[in-house]
């Protein structure tokens, strides 16, 4: 809730949030298994936020998703499967649209699997080679960055995997989204897609392949901005970016 109040102003006065941490991520827990780690449902997960709703008897107020990076994929997947339980969504940075190739062979290959665990058990050397990589200038710094945070430490190196294979059945489907959105007009229901400019993690590329499915309720959209989107000049670009496109849907 402490990041994701930062984007508190792009709704309206009074609006309330509830923050949903990621499984194996901000302290959230799962169930107490080792090998290999629970797979989250995305159907679960929506009878869980429908329960929580329920007990604080809100009443019938509208109800939008809001998802940053991988937050964006698990917002995608709820909207596609129940989409008239939602009234908006606003995906920012959003992973979901693509699936890398390291993803797909990390996660959904043996090989994968056990690459990442030998990674696991050969930290520092797998360390040492991305700073040389970057040294000879074969990736670019941002990813040194990225890879060299994603394997500080045995605890880091675990939660990615988990985190991976945890939520691996929440990608969404371009088919069953396309047929979403066609009746997204008929509710008055928007989604909007905001990547960063300068976003070199999830960047603009990734999401045109799905710009064909929209209609005058979808909007994919950009800012200036890196992959983080949390600072207050962002957050008002951002609301700023949102409004326009809303104000020109006929």
């Amino acid at each position: 809730m402490e990041e994701m109040g930062n984007y508190a102003p792009l709704y309206p006065e009074g609006t309330a949030m509830l923050s949903v941490g990621i499984a194996h991520q901000n302290g959230s827990t799962v169930p107490d298994v080792s090998d290999p780690p629970p797979v989250l449902a995305p159907e679960l997960l929506q009878q869980a936020l429908s329960a929580w709703l329920e007990e604080l008897d809100l009443g019938e107020v509208p109800r939008s998703l809001l998802g940053y990076s991988l937050g964006g994929r698990i917002a995608l997947a709820l909207f596609e499967r129940r989409p008239e339980a939602w009234s908006g969504m606003t995906l920012l940075a959003a992973d979901g649209f693509k699936k890398n190739p390291m993803y797909r062979f990390a996660v959904e290959t043996a090989l994968g699997r056990a690459t990442w665990s030998w990674v696991d058990r050969q930290a520092d050397t797998v360390r040492s080679v991305i700073r040389g990589l970057r040294k000879l200038r074969l990736i670019p710094a941002h990813l040194e960055h990225f890879a060299l945070h994603h394997t500080q430490d045995h605890a880091m190196r675990q939660l990615v995997a988990n985190t991976w294979k945890t939520h691996r059945q929440f990608w969404p489907r371009r088919d069953h989204t396309a047929d979403v959105w066609r009746a997204l007009p008929e509710r008055d229901v928007h989604v909007a897609a905001v990547f960063g400019s300068r976003d070199a993690i999830i960047p603009w590329g990734w999401s045109r392949p799905w710009h064909a499915l929209g209609n005058n309720h979808v909007h994919f959209l950009q800012v200036e901005s890196g992959h983080v989107m949390r600072h207050p000049d962002t957050v008002l670009a951002l609301r700023r970016t949102i409004l326009e496109a809303l104000d020109e849907t006929p």
